[in-house]
């Protein structure tokens, strides 16, 4: 059976290794010293599993979180590319760019919104489970759950935005010329 001893030292704990070292010999010469390690770098080793356990997840969220930007721009530009023909004819009868911008990029973000709303109750139904696994954060945190919903409609309107503007350049005589 092992026996842990901590110290807290002021100074550079490796200083005072020979110090206690000696002071252990002292009491009882039989004790025999495997390690001394720094609590630092204990804990560090304690927690490297949790640690690449975060950072994987960190990293497939971020990929999912690109998925998700890159699936929107893609239905967003499909569906330009299939309502060329109507945003043609309204911009040949006088609607502005911006009037387009903001249709197309309103029709972007109800996408979005119902995503993040979705999420949103998903989370909100699994939170039981992740609840362990959270620090210094409860599973319920509402400041958490509106920075993550205002994060992906911002990565959305970015991702709406670009085929939007392009739906603005759209020349009604071309689009007209194409049926």
């Amino acid at each position: 059976m092992g026996l842990a001893l901590h110290v807290r030292t002021k100074g550079s704990p490796e200083q005072l290794a020979s110090a206690v070292r000696s002071r252990l010999a002292s009491i009882d010469p039989g004790i025999n010293i495997t390690a001394m390690v720094p609590m630092n770098d204990f804990m560090a080793a304690a927690y490297f599993a949790h640690r690449i356990g975060a950072s994987l997840l960190s990293a497939l969220g971020a990929i999912a979180l690109a998925l998700a930007a890159i699936g929107l721009y893609g239905v967003m530009s499909y569906s330009i590319g299939q309502r060329t023909h109507e945003i043609g004819i309204r911009m040949a009868l006088g609607a502005s760019p911006s009037l387009v911008l903001r249709n197309v990029f309103g029709i972007g973000m109800k996408l979005a919104a119902a995503g993040v709303l979705a999420g949103l109750i998903l989370c909100a139904v699994f939170t039981r489970l992740a609840s362990k696994m959270l620090y210094q954060v409860s599973g319920t945190d509402p400041g958490t759950f509106a920075a993550v919903a205002l994060f992906l409609a911002v990565v959305a309107a970015v991702a709406s935005l670009l085929p939007a503007r392009r739906a603005t350049r759209i020349d009604p005589a071309r689009a007209l010329s194409n049926e």
